[in-house]
């Protein structure tokens, strides 16, 4: 095994590019499921909301949705937009364990519906 030495200074800007490639990363990670389209329901869970509440939001324009067919589509990005806009406790570890229990909402749910196909 070999032994490789390097200064103080050159090891920090190293590790500091590490960091940041590794903040990047998961900066990366974290959006992937904000493109994501989910419906009425799965919101109203999601949120512990009823679908009269989620209904008062799309008329009071609080959330952004798309209709087809009369069904109504959200995104996970629109509902951390609406949450941020009205987060009284925003630390970024709140928002991080949101954000952890809603892609674990999501992973699950998907399963469980491609399951009853």
């Amino acid at each position: 095994m070999k032994i490789i030495t390097i200064e103080e200074e050159a090891w920090q800007r190293l590790n500091s590019r590490i960091n940041d490639i590794a903040e990047y990363l998961k900066k990366q990670e974290d959006r992937s499921y904000d493109d994501l389209w989910i419906n009425n329901h799965e919101v109203c869970q999601y949120l512990h909301i009823s679908e009269k509440t989620l209904w008062r939001m799309r008329t009071k324009g609080e959330i952004a949705y798309s209709k087809i067919y009369g069904q109504y589509f959200y995104t996970i990005r629109s509902i951390k937009d609406m949450l941020n806009a009205n987060a009284v406790q925003s630390s970024d570890e709140f928002v991080q364990e949101l954000m952890a229990k809603g892609k674990n909402y999501i992973e699950k749910g998907r399963k469980l519906n491609s399951n009853k196909k």
